[in-house]
């Protein structure tokens, strides 16, 4: 899947691309430097699609390549989604024409696209001008053309740009029907989980922390944050302690320890984390604090259920 960032320089579509598919705070990409030419990176959205992010850098020169005839088709032909990126808070008057410029070859090399993303970025300043930037690019647009495109006052360091690039890769997701298999599949698997247990189970994607699937049927959450499965000081100490009790126990061949499952109670119900994959992690949430509610979901960590999905999350066709 093929997405095109596009829009003249210091529009904050790296940093868009970056707080949205790598779950960076604005903060870490608030002094990004300027992208050169084109950077392509692939990123896996939600678990279940792969993302080609091609994140065009908005110089003057690198612009005037793009457009050229050399480069032109093989940056606007075979894009699945196309984004157009400003800076709303500039004055800026090339930017009506670059617009144009990217709306013509774009529907030129990509006749299949049938809406255009325009994103009219940092609508947080007090310099922000997101009414005359929007009357200015829609300005001589054929109502045929002016159809296809959605305009979008948003902001990267507020959160709202993000959310509306999540809304429109949703949006890609119902059209791909291998997505939605793959979804599928995860749903069948989740709830072959909750079927034998007293719990319901969530899938997060890592790193970006949206949610990918769960027992709830629609449900939403806004992106997470999940702590890194790697050894620490406390397991560093935890292990040495274990090495110890293993000799006095006389066991060979002892194995490193590995974090498996971290376990968080309330007053009513458990919450049981594990990592699926280096891309998943799966919570259980039990629905009482009854202990077969508890080792239900324990014995589902453990068991067949979960080993297949497991398989599936790591295999080739997820």
């Amino acid at each position: 899947m093929k997405i095109l960032l596009f829009g003249p320089a210091g529009a904050g579509k790296t940093s868009l691309m970056r707080t949205t598919c790598l779950g960076y705070n604005f903060m870490k990409v608030a002094n990004l430097k300027p992208t050169k030419g084109i950077s392509r990176e692939n990123f896996i959205f939600r678990g279940i699609m792969e993302l080609n992010v091609w994140d065009a850098g908005g110089q003057e020169r690198y612009l005037e390549r793009y457009f050229s005839e050399s480069q032109r088709e093989l940056i606007f032909s075979e894009v699945t989604t196309a984004i157009f990126m400003v800076d709303s808070a500039v004055a800026d008057s090339r930017a009506k024409e670059v617009f144009d410029k990217f709306l013509d070859y774009l529907f030129q090399f990509s006749p299949h696209i049938n809406k255009v993303y325009v994103l009219l970025n940092k609508i947080d300043l007090p310099e922000s001008k997101e009414d005359n930037v929007f009357k200015s690019l829609s300005s001589n647009l054929e109502d045929e053309l002016r159809y296809k495109i959605a305009f979008t006052p948003v902001s990267v360091k507020e959160g709202s740009a993000q959310h509306r690039l999540i809304e429109i890769l949703d949006f890609e997701i119902q059209k791909s029907t291998l997505s939605m298999q793959r979804l599928g599949k995860i749903r069948y698997l989740l709830d072959q989980l909750k079927m034998n247990t007293l719990s319901e189970y969530i899938l997060f994607n890592q790193p970006d922390g949206l949610l990918i699937a769960s027992t709830f049927g629609k449900f939403e959450s806004k992106p997470l944050e999940f702590m890194k499965f790697e050894m620490g000081t406390l397991d560093s100490n935890l292990y040495i302690i274990y090495e110890n009790i293993m000799e006095i126990l006389n066991v060979p061949d002892v194995t490193p320890l590995a974090l498996s499952t971290i376990i968080y109670e309330s007053s009513n119900s458990y919450v049981l984390v594990k990592e699926v994959s280096e891309t998943a992690v799966l919570m259980a949430i039990t629905k009482n604090k009854q202990m077969n509610a508890f080792t239900g979901v324990m014995t589902a960590l453990t068991g067949e259920d979960f080993n297949n999905l497991k398989k599936y999350v790591t295999s080739s066709e997820f």
